[in-house]
Formats: C-alpha cells, sequence, structure tokens
C-alpha cells in the first residue's frame, strides 16, 4: 500500500481506537487501496452504482442524500474527516443514496475484498469497524427521533450541538467556533425544515445568546444553555473500548474481543 493511502486510513481509524502494531502492519500490507483528492459538488457515488468499497475520509465534509419523485432532496448523513463510509453497504450489492463533497477533501477507497482478510486475521480490527458501523446506526435513530419530537429550534441546536462534539472528538481546533459547510437549504434539507425557517431559527438563536452565523463561521455563544436547549445526550455518539471489550451506542453489554480468527469461530 502507498504510504500516504496508509497514513490516511490509520488517521480516521485512529480517531476511534489506537491501532495496535499487528493491525497497523497489517492495513499497510493491503493491496489496490487508493487516494483521491476531489472538489466540493463532486460525488463520492451514486445512488444504483455498485458498492465495492470503502471510503475513510480523511479531510473535507461530505453528505448521502436521497431525491424523491417529486425532486425535493434529503440530506441522511453529514460526514467528517475520519468518517468510514460504506459500511453498512458491505452486504448490499448496490448505493442507496448519493453522497457528495460539501468542500474540497480527500478520501481513501479500500476494496471490500481486503476486508476479508481484515476481519480473518484481526478480530479487533473486524470489531472496531463493526462497532463504527453501529455508531453510524445510533447517530441516524437519534436523528429520527429529534426529526420526530422535537420543536424546529431544538432540531438546530441538536445538530450544531452534534457537529461540535464530533469536531472536538477529531482533534479541530476552535473549542467554540468552527466552520459549519452546509448552506441554509442543505440545512433545510437534514432537518425537514424550509430555508427561511432555518434562517428564523437562527436569528431565534442569536436573539437568545447562543449561537451566532456569519456566513459559514459558526460561533456557539453559551455551550451549555445549547445542550440544555437540545437536550442534547452526547452518548449515542460514543465507542468506548475496555482491555478486551467494546461497547457500541445502544448496547447494554461488551461485545467480547478475542484472538480467534473468524473463519475458526
Amino acid at each position: 500500500m502507498n504510504q500516504d493511502v496508509f497514513d490516511n486510513i490509520f488517521k480516521c481509524l485512529d480517531i476511534h481506537r489506537i491501532l495496535e502494531r499487528e493491525d497497523m502492519a497489517l492495513l499497510e500490507n493491503l493491496p489496490d487501496a487508493e487516494l483521491r483528492s476531489l472538489k466540493a459538488g463532486e460525488y463520492l457515488w451514486r445512488e444504483g452504482e455498485a458498492a465495492s468499497a470503502l471510503l475513510f475520509l480523511h479531510a473535507g465534509w461530505a453528505c448521502s442524500t436521497h431525491y424523491h419523485k417529486d425532486g425535493s432532496r434529503q440530506l441522511l448523513e453529514i460526514f467528517l474527516p475520519g468518517d468510514v463510509l460504506g459500511l453498512c453497504r458491505v452486504a448490499m450489492g448496490n448505493r442507496r443514496t448519493n453522497a457528495v463533497m460539501l468542500t474540497d477533501g480527500r478520501v481513501c477507497e479500500l476494496p471490500y475484498s481486503s476486508l476479508v482478510t481484515l476481519f480473518n486475521y484481526s478480530p479487533d480490527m473486524a470489531a472496531l469497524l463493526f462497532a463504527i458501523a453501529n455508531q453510524r446506526q445510533a447517530m441516524l435513530a437519534e436523528r429520527q427521533i429529534v426529526m420526530t419530537h422535537q420543536s424546529a429550534k431544538q432540531k438546530l441546536a441538536h445538530f450544531i450541538c452534534e457537529c461540535h462534539t464530533r469536531l472536538l472528538e477529531i482533534g479541530v481546533p476552535g473549542q467554540d467556533e468552527f466552520l459549519l459547510p452546509l448552506t441554509q437549504q442543505d440545512l433545510a434539507d437534514t432537518l425537514g425544515m424550509s430555508a427561511v425557517h432555518i434562517s428564523r431559527t437562527f436569528s431565534q438563536l442569536a436573539e437568545e445568546e447562543l449561537v451566532l452565523r456569519h456566513s459559514f463561521q459558526l460561533i456557539i455563544l453559551d455551550a451549555v444553555r445549547l445542550r440544555k436547549v437540545a437536550a442534547f445526550d452526547e452518548r449515542y455518539l460514543r465507542i468506548m473500548w475496555t482491555e478486551r471489550a467494546l461497547f457500541v451506542p445502544g448496547q447494554e453489554t461488551p461485545l467480547p474481543i478475542g484472538p480467534t480468527r473468524l473463519s475458526e469461530a
């Protein structure tokens, strides 16, 4: 594997768990991984295409979208640097959504065929990828709850808190100020609101001295009160490891991690 490709994949996984030397060596020797630079607006994949690779987003923001028959658009997921894309499609064959870059960025592609090697020779790596996939499902479930049961102000506040927490997790500088590269229409399509309603809700948050937005720059004025307004509980974002087990969002008991190969289980 090209060293730049390995470094990018390693940095994405290292956000979630410090890898063992054996896992790093295994990743480094995987063939066929590719590194791509993309511009804002470029597609990572299109709906209906064959799903053949995991994507590791090293730099930039991206999103998955679905277009309804009436022409309206829904933003399903927002991807940040360090996210692993495509885990939920490993056994599904075709892409069910579009995925497009929101900013310029870099992505590494790892063919699904390489996962056989990872799963057979590294139970820790298999467990980590499973936990990341479970985390994505927990985020989608949380979004559904928010969309169904919260007010417009709570929806937007919750989305800001989620993005802020995820950025802090990956070490993006700026404790209470960050780039949110989504237009008002993007936010509307994410939260099931109109662009006008998004604008009014930002004005309301500003009047309450919670959040300021200047173009794509977001400033959180009072993080504690913003979290209370959003009823934000960040536990659904967490992947926690012990020495031989991992805890995943929504899982009551830890999943054991052992040295046995999956092919021998």
